[in-house]
C-alpha cells in the first residue's frame, strides 16, 4: 500500500461547496507541541482559499490581509499547496498534502481541517506537521475584507492564465481565445463610444473572463472605472496591467 492509498476516492465530495472556498480570520491561536502560545493576534487578518475543480485534488493558499509578504512582495502568507481529502465527518473536513513543489519540497508537510458547525466551517486549523505546529483561525465577518480577499484572489487566477497562456497553452486554442475575446471587447468599444459605460462594462469583463491578459480590454475597462469614479477597480486594472509589462 502505498503513502496515500488510505485518501479518500476521487467519487467522494465535501458536503461543503469547495470549488473556489474562501475563510476569513481575524484571529488565530498557534498552538506548539499541543500547547497554545499567548500571543495576542487579534486584528492580525488571514484569509484561507480552496480551490479544486473535481473534488479529488485541491489546492490551498493563505493571505495576509494586512500587508505584503516581506520577501515576495504579495499578499501569500502561504504558497499555494497541494492536498487530498482525507476524511470527512459532521464536525470537520480533513486535508493533507502530497506531492512536492518545485523545489522538492513535500507538500504532505502540511494539512488544513475545516471545522463545521449546523452544516457551516466556524474555524479553520492549518496544520504544519512536520514542525508539530498547528494554527487555528477563528472566522470573521468583514465585507470590506471579504472583498479584498476576492481581489486577492482573483489576482492570483490572473496570474494563472498568464503564465499558462506564456507557456504550454497550444498556439491554436490562444488564437481562438484572443479572436473571441477581441470581439467582445469592439462591441465594449463600441458600447463606449454610444454613452452606454454600463453595456461597455459588461463587454469589457466578458472579453476579460474569456481572456484575461487581454491587455486593450484591460485598458478599456480602466477607462471605464476612471469615468465611473471606482478606484478601487481601476487600481485593480493596473496592477493586472503592470504585471504584463
Amino acid at each position: 500500500m502505498g503513502l496515500f492509498d488510505f485518501l479518500k476516492s476521487k467519487s467522494d465530495k465535501p458536503t461543503i461547496d469547495l470549488t473556489d472556498y474562501k475563510f476569513l480570520s481575524d484571529d488565530h491561536t498557534r498552538i506548539e507541541n499541543g500547547q497554545p502560545t499567548n500571543a495576542n493576534n487579534k486584528g492580525s487578518w488571514r484569509g484561507i482559499r480552496v480551490k479544486t475543480s473535481d473534488n479529488s485534488t485541491f489546492y490551498v493558499t493563505m493571505y495576509n490581509m494586512n500587508e505584503n509578504h516581506p520577501v515576495w512582495g504579495d499578499n501569500i502568507q502561504m504558497a499555494e499547496k497541494r492536498m487530498k481529502l482525507v476524511d470527512e465527518n459532521t464536525d470537520k473536513i480533513i486535508l493533507r498534502g502530497y506531492g512536492t513543489d518545485a523545489m522538492g519540497a513535500s507538500f504532505a508537510d502540511y494539512g488544513l481541517t475545516l471545522h463545521k458547525s449546523n452544516g457551516n466551517v466556524n474555524k479553520v486549523t492549518l496544520h504544519m506537521h512536520d514542525r508539530r505546529i498547528d494554527i487555528v483561525y477563528k472566522k470573521a465577518e468583514d465585507r470590506n475584507q471579504s472583498k479584498t480577499l476576492n481581489q486577492y484572489s482573483d489576482f492570483d487566477d490572473f496570474k494563472d492564465f498568464a503564465y499558462k497562456w506564456n507557456t504550454n497553452m497550444p498556439m491554436q486554442e490562444k488564437m481562438q481565445i484572443a479572436m473571441q475575446s477581441d470581439m467582445i471587447n469592439n462591441q465594449g468599444a463600441a458600447a463606449y463610444n454610444a454613452n452606454d459605460l454600463a453595456g461597455a462594462i459588461k463587454y469589457f469583463e466578458q472579453a476579460l473572463k474569456l481572456m484575461p491578459n487581454n491587455d486593450d480590454a484591460l485598458k478599456n475597462l480602466k477607462l471605464c472605472y476612471s469615468k465611473i469614479g471606482n478606484h478601487s477597480k481601476v487600481n485593480e486594472m493596473e496592477k493586472k496591467l503592470k504585471y504584463l509589462s
